[in-house]
């Protein structure tokens, strides 16, 4: 296995957890993204179901096509990764959009928002590690 796809491997199992985490507690799920379900019915469904079951079983998709690797091919595992990587990469571009253009009415501008940009930067270029490789060498 390239160290790539073990990068790669990594960061899903990282972001699975993140998955499982909110999808099992909804309310350490809102605590970790610092929301909370309105007052209306249904809200806690949505931390299991988006931060929840969304990130544990996109994270679920990479896992799998790694451990299929040597039946689906090294495609498979290019295509997960980037799309995973995607979805982490849009929301570091949409976090500091927020920094950006929403900090003089909204705060945004803080240490918990520059550390998630980071963090989701990390996450998502970790998993497209297997398509950089292939793209870069």
């Amino acid at each position: 296995m390239s160290v790539t796809v073990i990068i790669s491997g990594v960061a899903a199992v990282i972001g699975g957890g993140l998955g499982l985490g909110s999808l099992i507690s909804p309310s350490w799920g809102a605590k970790v993204v610092r929301l909370k379900p309105a007052d209306k019915p249904g809200g806690w469904a949505e931390f299991r179901a988006t931060y929840g079951g969304g990130l544990l079983l996109l994270h679920g998709a990479v896992l799998l096509a790694i451990a299929m690797q040597a039946q689906a091919g090294m495609a498979s595992v290019v295509a997960t990764g980037f799309a995973a990587g995607a979805a982490w990469l849009g929301m570091a571009i949409g976090r500091t959009t927020s920094i950006i253009l929403d900090h003089g009415q909204h705060q945004t501008r803080t240490g918990y928002n520059l550390f998630s940009v980071g963090f989701e930067l990390v996450v998502g270029l970790a998993l497209m590690a297997p398509w950089l490789g292939h793209v870069v060498g």
